[in-house]
């Protein structure tokens, strides 16, 4: 999938006056240039770290770079030309309180991933993360933290199909490009066969690591059947001459609004356990979604028990 910031004639100019600023201000900017700074081997930083005790190796590595980005991130909004960004994310944080049910459906996880990867803005469609490795190769972030990083950007929610278990790890088949990943899933969560998640799945972090990582808790659409969400696609692209699986991707990471599958998840919940969180609908029928305005429900509605 080519990032939409990549395909941009315009450059990336809010990155670039961030860097000019900073440059100008390298003594004043000691918070962004001690989270960049650090020991050579970022699997030691990983392991040093005494909040990620108890995490698997590869989801940790996620969390660290996760982390760190959180860290730049709260420095810079603090700077004019990320005022964009704070307007964006101040408002989705008004609107769907993100921190997991029984407050939102939107997890912390899942809604930090959207604010920092998928929320774009300006003329170059610029995240917080593509401005985040653009300061650490500036500023010398060590190369694999950078790849870890780019992976997340590159990431996005999809629909997967469970095909199974495989020791502590979920075999999970994407709807649509039918690629299978063997993957870890940090909740605890490993579902059923023939289910479908929604999820967000990052590659495995490491050379010579096969597994990948399933980064948010998992969403379980139990209704309706992939069947009809692969309908739902076809009418989402029957505008196309040629729907590519190029078109699927921007879809599911950035919809054809900024708050298109936030609003889906906050309206398609249905019940959830501490491990898992149950959805229902599609995102073009209103009436699917148990806590549409159309049902004339809202999150926190006695809904459906699943």
């Amino acid at each position: 999938m080519k990032p939409r910031h990549e395909s941009a004639k315009q450059g990336n100019p809010i990155a670039a006056k961030l860097l000019r600023k900073l440059k100008a201000a390298k003594r004043a900017t000691p918070s962004i240039l001690a989270a960049i700074a650090g020991a050579d081997d970022l699997q030691t930083q990983v392991a040093a770290a005494d909040e990620l005790v108890g995490l698997e190796p590869a989801h940790a590595s996620y969390v660290y770079a996760h982390n760190l980005v959180s860290v730049i991130s709260e420095e810079i909004t603090a700077m004019n030309e990320m005022a964009p960004f704070v307007e964006i994310i101040a408002k989705a944080e008004d609107l769907y309180v993100p921190s997991g049910p029984p407050i939102s459906p939107l997890t912390t996880s899942y809604f930090t991933s959207w604010a920092f990867f998928d929320a774009c803005a300006g003329v170059a469609n610029e995240t917080i993360g593509t401005i985040v490795l653009e300061i650490g190769n500036a500023f010398g972030m060590q190369p694999e933290l950078l790849r870890i990083i780019q992976s997340m950007q590159d990431s996005r929610m999809g629909l997967y199909i469970q095909r199974g278990i495989e020791g502590s790890c979920v075999v999970l088949e994407d709807l649509v490009t039918k690629k299978v990943y063997r993957a870890i899933s940090p909740a605890g969560y490993l579902g059923q066969r023939s289910q479908l998640w929604y999820v967000r799945i990052l590659p495995p972090p490491f050379s010579g690591d096969s597994d990948h990582v399933v980064f948010t808790m998992p969403y379980i659409a139990i209704r309706p059947d992939p069947y009809d969400w692969l309908v739902y696609f076809n009418r989402t692209f029957a505008h196309k001459s040629t729907a590519r699986i190029e078109d699927y991707e921007q879809h599911m990471k950035y919809g054809p609004t900024r708050e298109y599958w936030n609003d889906f998840v906050f309206e398609a919940y249905v019940n959830h356990r501490t491990d898992v969180i149950y959805l229902a609908g599609l995102p073009d029928v209103p009436e699917s979604r148990p806590n549409s305005k159309v049902n004339g429900r809202g999150f926190g509605s006695p809904s459906q028990t699943h």
